[in-house]
């Protein structure tokens, strides 16, 4: 008499195998291949291609793997708390962390952005993580809403990932000097206007007020 399949056993597999392609996959996007075939990955994972698509129906169900490690392993890292309430200096901090994160991110970002278009899940974590570098933004410099909107916006958009992506990409910078370069930028803006003094955290369900034209 044959013995049924263990449906235990089959789904212990199953997840063996899904756990072998999203390391593979995250691996290869580690090292620079931000388009990785399907074929590509089951490679690397040592598995069948039709095991890929067993495992995920398409390639956005696997995208989605790389739209969820980015928040898995960077947004820990982000920079919530300082032991200052020096403006210029959280801004200083701030950027430090910032180099950091996004020099070690970017291949998992230059890979979101390749298929972004393709894949709605990746362009909703575009979406969360330019609204987590606002909060962040904020959080350091601006809490009690004192900074100008011009100049809040300013600083927004050099201490962004996109400028950082310029820098490196475009301008083909190193990290190092991509680092500096965003801090001299950031740097430049903020001491241009007069400065609004020590940072004021807002009391306990306080809001900040909100820069106006």
């Amino acid at each position: 008499m044959q013995t049924a399949p263990n449906p235990d056993g089959r789904t212990a597999r199953r997840n063996a195998n899904r756990e072998k392609i999203v390391s593979a996959f995250l691996e290869m996007v580690r090292e620079g291949t931000y388009q990785p075939s399907a074929h590509q990955v089951a490679h690397q994972a040592g598995v069948s291609p039709r095991t890929v698509f067993r495992c995920f129906q398409d390639m956005e169900s696997l995208y989605r793997e790389l739209a969820m490690a980015l928040q898995k392993e960077f947004l820990p890292r982000v920079l919530t708390r300082f032991d200052t309430t020096d403006r210029s200096r959280r801004l200083s901090l701030l950027i430090e962390n910032r180099a950091s994160v996004f020099g070690d991110m970017e291949p998992f970002r230059f890979a979101a952005e390749t298929h972004r278009a393709a894949h709605p899940s990746l362009a909703d974590e575009h979406r969360l993580l330019i609204q987590v570098e606002r909060q962040r933004l904020t959080h350091a410099i601006n809490p009690d809403g004192v900074l100008d909107a011009d100049t809040f916006e300013a600083l927004n958009a050099v201490t962004s990932f996109d400028f950082w992506r310029r820098l490196r990409v475009d301008q083909a910078l190193t990290r190092s000097v991509a680092a500096r370069t965003m801090a001299l930028a950031a740097t430049g803006i903020y001491t241009a206007r007069p400065d609004p003094g020590p940072v004021t955290e807002p009391k306990t369900g306080e809001r900040p007020n909100v820069a106006s034209d």
